[in-house]
């Protein structure tokens, strides 16, 4: 038997634990009803979550989302071995007291928390616009839903938290000892998508950056084809593509931060050196041993660095002359000997994000969450699930391999990876496809989730990573898991019974 606690955060509070301290109310604690009195109380508040989802991009969904996947590795640091943590993602080597985990769930459900206060206070806030508060409860449904949609794809059936606390006596006993079939989770942000869907506009220029109706419609699409439902993802998908999106023509501009909230873009993770919010995941791409040759700015890759390193299957993986793998994957040389080539090695990492820092430590790069081409490929998928062979599904895909250079798929080709002939041939296809043209983007390993392939995929993926690599533990890729452990900090054991924090 076990007991889920999940701390959740109160608004600028500093508790003591000792009940006979002071018999007095600390005026440090400030409850929701004492925190929210006006409108920009709420926009702070709403801005809160937004910086909660950056900080998510940032350091931990790329760990989880590609890292976890057949996508990219880490490059091995025999003189670091305090980044273990990390490596065992990669290594399904995770156990509940690993604390990337932890600060994974505890993040989640962080936001959910800046999620629910705004939601269950903000009917008793006066705006000057009724219109804007609509839109401020619709981004925070949008959000609670999303952090939930990653935590029922991550560990499966989770505590549902869609409460807040309101005095210092509920924050010590705020545990909930049930965890939630990950479908009964899916109905309750179902019903908040369809609000938010119906709330959210398409914004301006002026609004960039914030959760639009197109980000909306793509997020519910996903937890509809995250449950097998592609007949539901298809009207919405249709529906994002009456929006205004188009694809640009040159797919490094997708990435350039010269060239942010485009066209293509339906979400971006806004970060930005002049607002002091800037990016810093490229320091962690860059090969350990790269010294100041990419970061630049005289500052020093650091030893934890040569994580999210492309591997050799995704780089085996473009045809020749697709645009994709320069933009999306750089290669680093070192010159062991400058008269021999042969001699350097040459280490990749990712190029997507490799853009000049505007300070040490501070780039300016925004992080693309969802944009038109992934509805594109989620839109093909579905057709080819409902009808198969569906032959929108295919024209999609050509769209999308004509911007990348390389020749359509065809039912009458003599080369074999073009050939469509079938609904599985299709299938695969697509799924090609979208690895490719999302690669790096946090999308391999939910698209393995959905697909039912992780089983199989990652384990000839850690076949041939032992192979490749001298420094894999033997043990690694042995226990393939679906779900990760509800951290072990969570897990509060009594009696003599002990649980199984993965299930």
């Amino acid at each position: 038997m076990k007991k889920i606690s999940i701390t959740l955060l109160i608004l600028g509070i500093g508790i003591v634990g000792c009940e006979d301290f002071l018999e007095v109310t600390p005026e440090t604690f400030i409850t929701p009803t004492d925190f929210y009195n006006s409108e920009d109380d709420i926009d702070r508040s709403v801005a809160a979550i937004y910086n909660r989802n950056r900080s998510l991009f940032n350091s931990l969904m790329w760990q989880f989302g590609e890292m976890r996947s057949d996508n990219t590795s880490f490059f091995f640091n025999p003189g670091d071995r305090g980044g273990f943590n990390t490596e065992a993602i990669d290594l399904f080597l995770m156990d509940p007291s690993n604390g990337r985990v932890s600060e994974f769930w505890n993040a989640l459900y962080s936001g959910i928390s800046r999620c629910n206060y705004v939601l269950l206070q903000i009917d008793g806030i006066d705006f000057v616009s009724n219109e804007t508060k609509e839109i401020r409860r619709a981004e925070a449904l949008f959000f609670r839903s999303w952090f939930y949609f990653i935590l029922v794809q991550l560990w499966g059936d989770v505590p549902l938290s869609n409460a807040i606390i309101t005095t210092a006596d509920e924050g010590y006993t705020s545990t909930f000892t049930e965890k939630i079939s990950g479908s009964v989770i899916y109905d309750s942000i179902h019903s908040d998508m369809e609000k938010a869907i119906d709330i959210l506009p398409q914004w301006g220029p002026s609004d960039v950056g914030r959760a639009s109706k197109g980000a909306a419609l793509m997020l519910r699409a996903k937890m509809y084809m995250a449950e097998q439902n592609f007949a539901a993802a298809i009207p919405l998908l249709e529906e994002v593509t009456t929006l205004g999106y188009e694809l640009l023509d040159d797919y490094e501009a997708i990435f350039n931060p010269d060239n942010k909230n485009h066209r293509e873009s339906v979400f971006e993770i806004q970060y930005s050196f002049e607002l002091n919010q800037s990016s810093n995941f490229l320091s962690s791409f860059v090969p350990w041993n790269s010294g100041t040759d990419i970061l630049g700015l005289g500052q020093n890759a650091n030893s934890r660095a040569g994580l999210n390193q492309p591997t050799t299957d995704i780089m085996s993986l473009y045809r020749e002359g697709d645009v994709r793998k320069d933009v999306s994957i750089a290669n680093y040389v070192v010159l062991n000997n400058e008269a021999d080539d042969s001699d350097n090695d040459t280490i990749p990492y990712l190029g997507k994000y490799a853009y000049e820092f505007e300070d040490i430590g501070a780039q300016d790069v925004n992080w693309p969450m969802f944009r038109y081409a992934d509805a594109l490929l989620m839109l093909a998928e579905s057709y080819n699930e409902v009808n198969p062979l569906d032959q929108n599904a295919i024209g999609i895909v050509n769209v999308i391999r004509l911007r990348a250079g390389i020749p359509p798929l065809s039912d009458v080709s003599t080369d074999p990876d073009l050939v469509v002939s079938t609904q599985d041939e299709l299938r695969e296809a697509i799924y090609r496809e979208r690895r490719l043209e999302l690669a790096f983007e946090n999308h391999r390993w939910f698209d393995l989730l959905r697909t039912g392939r992780v089983a199989q995929v990652m384990t000839a993926h850690g076949i041939r990573q032992k192979d490749e690599k001298e420094t894999v533990l033997e043990e690694a890729y042995l226990d393939i898991r679906t779900v990760l452990p509800v951290p072990s900090s969570q897990v509060i054991q009594f009696g003599t019974e002990q649980s199984d924090p993965w299930k």
